[in-house]
């Protein structure tokens, strides 16, 4: 874990507190449902139990913490327990509530648990924030309309090899690559931000153009594989109970074909968006380049590699500004890529792979074996 990267989240974890106040609102229902309890006659404290319950809950759903980034989550789950924050929480208490209607002391236990543990979570937050800045630990920090890839390669993956987690790096240069070139005409440098050590976790400055396509991308990646999760699923259970590869290759061809097709499909729209040279056959080449890009990138999420997206948002311009096109088309980026970046999210992959996607066009030999193999050279 990056330490300069902890206390930006930190950070932003006691704005969040601070500007929802989170721990009057858990107080409240405490006291509130604890007055319930004590004096049940009397209307007023349901009343005040269930108003607060209202104001807790939207304010939980309006958390900033449920539009951050998966790692940052993962951070805050190793350092808490679950369910403190946001979405998770409402959840939580929904689930405790309606478990309990006819226990509300039961309830009450369950609800003064969590705001001991928040109280206990909260304090931490202050004294590390306090000792961060007693030794000079700065946080990390985007600037306005920066843009940010945030990938992670396993260490099973790589075995933890230098030379393997090298050849991971060139292949996401090449996805990145591919892509600008598609996307902006040329390739460009990427700088890396920080790396993070319990998978290796690289965060890599993108422009908004590249981020824009590739989180709209990933994000259609990831609703087609969770299709092909459960696929997977069921054909390594085959695998489990004897059954022969040879009998589940269909299921592989057909896994693979879904992706497949979606995956030309979105690089064909990004070539239709992007491309406007007129040149046919470098457009059909760029094409195939943001196939076998996306393709590495299919293979590796079915490897358990993970992809996020993070841009710090533009300030608000003020009513009188007049906004130029190319503001207003960097203020239309943004939002498109806050809007995919949401709805990316770590998918939990085990077993063997399924996706075996082709990286690179294949050579006259390759094919000339594919068309023997087939039966169609006899």
């Amino acid at each position: 874990m990056n330490v300069e990267r902890l206390h930006r989240i930190l950070l932003d974890i006691q704005q969040e507190l601070t500007k929802t106040n989170q721990a009057t609102l858990i107080q409240q229902i405490e006291t509130h449902l604890q007055n319930q309890i004590n004096q049940p006659q009397q209307p007023t404290h349901q009343t005040n139990f269930v108003k607060a319950l209202e104001n807790l809950y939207k304010a939980l759903e309006n958390s900033k913490y449920n539009g951050f980034s998966p790692s940052w989550k993962q951070v805050i789950d190793e350092i808490t327990a679950d369910d403190l924050l946001g979405n998770p929480l409402k959840t939580k208490l929904e689930q405790i509530l309606s478990q309990n209607t006819i226990t509300p002391a039961k309830a009450l236990e369950d609800i003064k648990a969590i705001n001991a543990e928040f109280k206990l979570f909260q304090t931490a937050v202050t004294n590390t924030l306090a000792g961060f800045k007693e030794l000079g630990i700065e946080e990390e920090e985007l600037e306005p309309g920066e843009c940010e890839l945030g990938y992670t390669i396993p260490r099973e993956f790589i075995d933890n090899k230098l030379s393997s987690f090298k050849k991971e790096v060139s292949e996401l240069t090449f996805i990145l690559n591919h892509i600008s070139e598609a996307v902006e005409g040329e390739k460009q440098e990427y700088k890396i931000k920080t790396i993070s050590s319990s998978d290796f976790l690289l965060y890599v400055v993108i422009g908004l153009q590249v981020a824009d396509v590739l989180s709209k991308a990933t994000e259609r990646i990831l609703n087609h594989y969770k299709q092909i999760l459960e696929i997977k699923v069921l054909r390594n259970q085959l695998s489990e109970k004897g059954v022969p590869i040879a009998k589940t290759k269909g299921v592989d061809t057909y896994a693979n074909g879904m992706m497949e097709t979606e995956i030309k499909k979105i690089a064909k729209e990004v070539l239709e968006e992007h491309y406007n040279n007129g040149d046919t056959a470098r457009k059909n080449e760029l094409e195939n380049g943001v196939v076998f890009a996306l393709n590495k990138l299919a293979n590796r999420i079915d490897n358990g590699f993970n992809v996020e997206i993070r841009v710090e948002p533009l300030p608000k311009p003020k009513k009188e500004d007049e906004i130029s096109e190319t503001q207003q088309a960097q203020i239309d980026l943004v939002t498109s890529i806050q809007k995919s970046s949401s709805n990316i999210e770590f998918i939990e992959t085990s077993g063997e792979s399924i996706l075996e996607l082709p990286e690179k066009k294949k050579n006259s030999q390759q094919l000339t074996m594919a068309i023997v193999n087939t039966g169609f050279g006899a």
